[in-house]
């Protein structure tokens, strides 16, 4: 059990309600369930914290989290501070997967820093450093997590880019029963970095491409120095006919990808590689370290409308 206090119980267990745990409340206590079986509990009057469950330390930090993104002072006593991220959580609800469990492969590590994060990467690296993940505590985990829960989808995604990692074969062979016998989808959520290398045993594979424009790419995304644009076409052109792909489209300041122009430029480059199914989203979270704003209906509108134009399939999440 891990024991810590806050000042503001209420909006703390109000936080972890719209990140789909129970909540119920019990005179001055409010307990928070999650669906892994974790429990925050609160009490109202004097700001006591008390965690439990499997995973407590996985739970610890996403009240952690969670408190800095609601601005709200939370303290943990005995949670370890070194830079340890568990390597499953969730389910958390998802607009376009429903109840998705996820699993944090990039260990903190990106070759983007987009405008529009909502996770804020530790780490921006070079698409050449990749790192790999022992599956054995990963299996374990899941199998775990997996008797307390049915999630809709089981996710590769976590804070950075899972397509850094170089042993994506041998985890997802690994995972993948556990994924089948729970009747979930495998899905691969990647910022196209390595999508060339995902394993054919993944049920989905989507793909980031919000801009045409190296010049638009590397002010809205911040790729590291060492990606292009041209770099991740070339991927996505290698696996273009299994992938969905994914734009999300936001301001920054007075530039934008949803101008018609750019619109139907990236809409023709993406006809032009063989996609034909597209996830059309724009910011919903608040960014962690950007200043990335949403579209508006009437321009998400526009753009299915430009994107449908070229024969494309269009979803639009917002």
């Amino acid at each position: 059990m891990l024991t810590g206090r806050t000042r503001d119980p209420d909006r703390l267990i109000e936080g972890l309600r719209e990140l789909g745990w129970r909540v119920r409340e019990q005179g001055s206590r409010m307990v928070a369930v999650s669906p892994a079986g974790q429990q925050v509990e609160v009490d109202r009057d004097s700001g006591e914290l008390r965690i439990t469950g499997r995973g407590e330390d996985s739970a610890a930090r996403t009240l952690v989290k969670l408190a800095r993104k609601l601005g709200v002072e939370v303290e943990v006593e005995s949670l370890e501070s070194a830079p340890r991220r568990p390597l499953v959580y969730g389910p958390v609800p998802s607009r376009r997967l429903g109840q998705s469990l996820g699993i944090d492969l990039p260990r903190g590590v990106c070759t983007q820093d987009c405008e529009y994060c909502s996770v804020g990467v530790p780490r921006r690296v070079s698409p050449e450093e990749r790192f790999e993940v022992d599956p054995t505590p990963l299996v374990e985990e899941l199998r775990a997590v997996l008797e307390d829960c049915r999630p809709d989808a089981v996710t590769l995604a976590g804070v950075g880019e899972p397509t850094l990692c170089a042993n994506m074969d041998e985890v997802v062979e690994e995972i993948a029963p556990l994924v089948e016998r729970a009747s979930a989808e495998l899905v691969i959520l990647t910022n196209s970095t390595w999508v060339s290398g995902c394993p054919a045993e993944l049920d989905r594979i989507i793909a980031s491409l919000d801009c045409a424009r190296e010049d638009l790419y590397r002010r809205i995304n911040r790729p590291h120095p060492d990606l292009s644009l041209n770099h991740l076409v070339e991927q996505l052109e290698a696996v273009s006919e299994d992938i969905t792909a994914e734009v999300l489209l936001c301001r920054v300041g007075d530039v934008t990808n949803a101008s018609p122009d750019h619109l139907r430029e990236l809409a023709g480059l993406l006809s032009g590689l063989g996609i034909q199914e597209v996830q059309l989203n724009t910011v919903s979270r608040p960014p962690a370290k950007g200043r990335a704003e949403a579209v508006g209906d009437e321009e998400l509108v526009r753009a299915r409308e430009i994107f449908r134009a070229e024969g494309l399939h269009v979803e639009v999440y917002k």
